[in-house]
């Protein structure tokens, strides 16, 4: 497998497919391929090659997108011709390989070039080898090989169905949520089992599952009475000694311990059992159809532990994934994110550099390896357990190999390191899971009855919210003290291993241990809280220099008045606890108060939700607001609100102890947003960012979803003089300096000459936004019924519509008519005339229930203004380039600009078109597109913030020559080379630096493609 990954990187052309079939075994060739009909197939221009051969089996190469769809294209055309072939389709732009076979249901797989994944690298390297038994014995051994991608698409859509079926045979009288959760609490059990069944633990019978249920049905009994609960409960759960002889009869069994295996509380409220039917499909359709390995990233054509993250994700609705902004995420990205972490905080504690702490990792050095077992990781958003199952493997895979074996370390790590969060239910239950399925992989036991009980895992990975507090509203819990936090420690490293009777008193006293700390803790907050109502008070008495009293005013009124509602609070929950003797809710400071008596956590890891504030409850956005202060000052005047993860990357700040470090998933628009400017500045001034990497487009973030990740490794310590921040996850050779990143500004990561020359055009030019103030267009509220109105509305009303995609460099193509109920000042009518009136008369509380309306004529359109000014520039908020024209009053008061397009007023004529004419230049496309936001499909989005930035000399807008090359664009003449040479006059451009911002444009082409 290294070999074949290091044959992959090379791969560059058709030609070079040669070197991977010679690693594979198989004869290298390079023959064009006469008459081989593929119009239509999606394949690029040029010949098909045949690349390889094994015996009388031929591979096929061309090139296309996508990959792995065209691969499987090209196989089918093959197969119907009769032949027996293998199909390699490269997509060079996005670096990943198809590989199909003219075979039976065309079986395929997609390699990305640059680092692919264990299973798909296990697929190929089944490929090798000759052809004995001639071509069609090679095409069925080369299906085989291909089929593990196939099959664990089968199991997600499998596993959904079985789900949707058996949380449907629940009781009616459970909530929907209720039931898919006890139907995947029962699946995940019955999972479980089928991967320590491939072990041998089950009775040392290869099919002990499948045999117990047919046995259960012949006897006419119920599969989840007479077989499963106690197999679950009155097996696995006990040891040996304390089995019952009915459980004695199921044969040599592990003692796996609880969590899994323990009776959860729905099911003991719920009275009845899954029918037999719905369990005999879910054995037939899914459980045996399928076979299981225990290793993750096992090969091809079997179930690894590793399918689990993305089961959770394929399980979740769809509706349910938007609105948690869940997304899984692919395992070498989060092992890099991982290594990064580590050796950001590694040479933080050594002082050494990370090139160092990285070597001395590599070389097992055991000072090093030794700081390792005292850390403490937290993932805060834990999700199907990706990022603590990559840091249980990175960090066991550095223990050192006298310790007891993988497995031994695993635990010790677990007992010790690893911490996790999650609101769902479900992902606690996936986190464990894939925990305990690591901590067995590599178990050298070779007899059931050698098996160590699996670790409790209740205690460290919780159901919880790390954004909020349960109690305490403004208050702030502050950490426990310091002798009761080491009492919680010692008791939940005891419980992590406990079993038995000394398990079930470690639970009683762990919860009694957290009750006394989370008391003490809101003791403490409600003292706080009375202090602060004595101090109004005695403001309220205080007296002025002219011996006035201060009274209550407002401000102190609604001080008291929260102060006393938080009081209020914090007693009630001192009640509910002294009452249930049990803690109701999760709370940091609480549940993990010996980690925050040492600071807090020594990393912060994880992919935290992605959520737009648009699909966050108005009620949660209050709450952000009040609670963070990044949120707080994140709104925008043209309505882009923050995204969840801002949240989450002030909390993991925190979180963290002084000195640790922070590695978070984050959407790259953060890099760039205005709503992120606090943060940014914030990150930048007093944080060492150690890594900030935009990894759009890379094959390491190939995530199942368009999405646009940055990489954010920081470390919280003010950053030395002359720090450089590396813009690569995984590649030392890039940096930028950390002062260049500072101020709220977007940060631009690019660490060649392109932003050298932004940096050095920001420092000397005035920006566009000294000179014009940049809006954004109209908006109607109701596209629906403002644009293409019927024929009965007086044309007078009616203008067009100039929206984002009608904007072409120096000039603009509607297509569509709007109703326009304003005056040529943009107020609105005060009446209609009568064609409009009947119109709108029916649309009125529509109209009226629009979120913009606030009062006057129902038929008011916002944001008017700018959009009627005599002399216009606009360009559209989304593009793959910035593109400008200038809409003038001679030519163009009909057109209406809306809100997919930006507005800036101009004084004259003349300076529009000049304007226009400057930022349609290759130069600022190019620094424009430094700082925008990144859209799916090559499009970025290029907002009034981004824009205004922009430079603009004085000198530009008195340019004669600029305005003639504008008004020749106008009148459609190619004017581009013109207008780049005249803007690099008056930004003083040298040849390199032309040349610098030509490749960045070329750069964004080529992603395009």
């Amino acid at each position: 497998a290294p070999e074949l990954a290091a044959v992959l990187t090379r791969v560059d052309s058709l030609e070079s497919l040669r070197g991977l079939l010679a690693a594979l075994g198989h004869e290298p060739l390079t023959d064009v391929v006469p008459g081989m009909a593929l119009r239509g197939a999606g394949v690029e221009p040029g010949p098909a090659l045949v690349v390889g051969r094994a015996g009388d089996f031929p591979w096929f190469a061309v090139a296309g997108a996508p990959a792995e769809r065209l691969a499987r294209r090209v196989a089918r055309r093959l197969s119907a011709r009769g032949r027996s072939a293998g199909v390699l389709a490269l997509d060079r732009a996005s670096r990943r390989l198809g590989i199909a076979v003219a075979f039976a249901g065309t079986p395929s797989l997609e390699v990305a070039l640059d680092g692919p994944a264990a299973p798909a690298l296990a697929s190929l390297a089944r490929l090798a080898g000759g052809s004995d038994g001639g071509a069609l014995a090679y095409a069925a051994r080369a299906a085989e090989a291909l089929s593990g991608e196939a099959v664990g698409r089968r199991f997600f859509r499998q596993f959904s169905i079985t789900l949707d079926a058996m949380a449907a045979a629940l009781p009616c009288r459970l909530r929907t949520d209720d039931r898919r959760s006890l139907a995947l609490l029962q699946l995940t059990r019955v999972l479980f089992l089928y991967f320590i069944q491939a072990k041998g633990w089950l009775g040392g019978r290869e099919r002990f599952l499948a045999d117990a249920v047919d046995a259960c049905l012949a006897r006419k009994r119920r599969i989840h009475r007479d077989l499963l609960r106690p197999l679950f409960f009155g097996t696995l759960n006990r040891p040996a000694a304390d089995r019952s002889r009915g459980a004695l009869a199921f044969g040599p069994m592990p003692f796996l311990n609880g969590g899994l295996f323990e009776p959860h509380p729905l099911e003991r409220a719920l009275r009845g059992d899954i029918p037999n039917p719905v369990w005999r499909d879910a054995f037939d359709c899914l459980f045996e159809r399928f076979h299981f390995v225990v290793a993750e990233g096992g090969g091809s054509g079997g179930i690894a532990p590793d399918m689990l993250g993305r089961v959770f994700e394929g399980v979740m609705a769809p509706d349910a994934r938007r609105a948690t902004g869940t997304f899984y995420t692919p395992a070498a990205l989060v092992r890099a994110l991982v290594e990064a972490a580590v050796v950001g905080l590694l040479a933080g504690r050594a002082g050494c550099p990370e090139s160092v702490a990285e070597r001395r990792l590599a070389d097992r050095d055991p000072a090093t390896v030794a700081r390792l077992e005292s850390i403490t990781l937290l993932d805060p958003a834990a999700g199907s357990g990706a990022f603590l199952l990559g840091a249980l493997e990175y960090l066991s895979a550095l223990a050192s190999p006298t310790s007891g074996g993988l497995s031994a370390a695993r635990r010790r790590i677990l007992r010790h390191t690893l911490f996790g969060i999650d609101l769902s239910a479900t992902a606690v239950r996936l986190t464990e899971l894939r925990l305990w399925l690591s901590v067995i992989a590599d178990d050298p036991a070779d007899r059931p009855d050698a098996v160590e009980p699996l670790p409790n895992l209740d205690c460290l990975v919780r159901q919880g919210d790390s954004l909020f507090d349960p109690v305490g509203g403004r208050l702030r819990l502050g950490p426990t003290d310091p002798r009761l936090a080491l009492a919680l420690a010692a008791l939940r490293r005891e419980l992590v291993t406990a079993t038995g009777t000394r398990k079930r008193a470690l639970v009683r006293e762990l919860r009694a241990a957290e009750c006394r700390a989370a008391d003490a803790s809101l003791l403490r907050a409600e003292s706080e809280a009375r202090d602060r109502v004595r101090d109004c008070l005695e403001a309220a008495r205080s007296v002025d220099l002219f011996g006035h009293r201060r009274g209550v005013d407002r401000d102190l009124r609604e001080q008291m008045r929260a102060l006393r509602l938080d009081i209020r609070t914090v007693r009630q929950a001192r009640r509910a606890i002294a009452r249930d003797r049990e803690l109701p809710w999760f709370q940091y400071h609480t549940h993990f108060a010996d980690v925050f008596a040492a600071g807090g956590f020594d990393l912060v890891v994880g992919n935290p939700p992605w959520l737009r504030a648009e699909d966050i409850p108005s009620a949660m956005r209050r709450q952000l607001a009040g609670r963070y202060r990044w949120w707080r000052g994140a709104g925008t005047a043209f309505g882009h609100r923050p995204d969840l993860a801002l949240a989450f990357v002030e909390r993991a700040m925190e979180l963290v102890a002084p000195g640790g470090v922070v590695a978070l998933l984050v959407p790259a628009k953060l890099a760039t947003a205005q709503y992120a400017a606090a943060a940014r500045h914030d990150l930048a001034a007093a944080t060492t960012l150690l890594r900030v990497a935009d990894l759009t487009g890379q094959s390491l973030a190939a995530f199942d979803a368009t999405v646009y990740p940055l990489a954010m490794v920081a470390r919280k310590v003010a950053p030395p003089a002359g720090h450089r921040v590396h813009t690569s996850l995984t590649d030392n050779s890039r940096s930028v300096p950390q002062a260049s990143l500072r101020g709220g500004g977007p940060w631009v990561l690019l660490p060649d000459r392109a932003r050298q020359v932004a940096v050095r055009l920001a420092r000397e030019h005035p920006t566009v936004g000294d000179r014009v103030v940049c809006r954004l267009g109209v908006k109607t509220g109701a596209n629906r019924i403002f644009l293409d109105p019927p024929a009965t509305v007086e044309p007078e009303l009616l203008r067009w519509a100039v929206r984002g995609r009608d904007v072409r460099p120096f000039q603009v193509c509607p297509a569509r008519r709007l109703l326009w109920p304003h005056d040529t000042a943009g107020a609105p009518l005060a009446q209609l005339p009568p064609g409009a009136a009947a119109y709108l008369l029916p649309l009125e509380p529509a109209l009226r229930a629009r979120v913009d309306y606030a009062g006057g004529p129902p038929w008011t359109l916002f944001r008017t203004t700018a959009a009627v000014a005599g002399h216009r520039v606009v360009w559209a908020d989304l593009g793959r380039r910035l593109t400008a024209c200038a809409l003038l009053e001679s030519h163009d008061a009909s057109l209406i600009p809306l809100n997919t397009c930006y507005i800036a007023p101009a004084r004259s004529a003349a300076e529009a078109e000049r304007l226009a004419a400057w930022l349609n230049c290759t130069w600022l496309r190019a620094i424009a597109r430094l700082g925008a936001v990144p859209a799916s499909g090559g499009f970025h989005r290029f907002t009034a913030a981004l824009v205004s930035r922009l430079p603009l000399p004085a000198s530009a807008l008195t340019d004669g020559a600029l305005l003639e090359a504008a008004r020749s664009g106008r009148a459609g003449q190619p004017v581009q080379e013109c207008i780049d040479d005249i803007a690099a006059g008056h930004l003083a451009l040298s040849t390199r630096d032309r040349t610098a911002l030509a490749r960045l444009v070329a750069r964004g082409a080529a992603h395009r493609r």
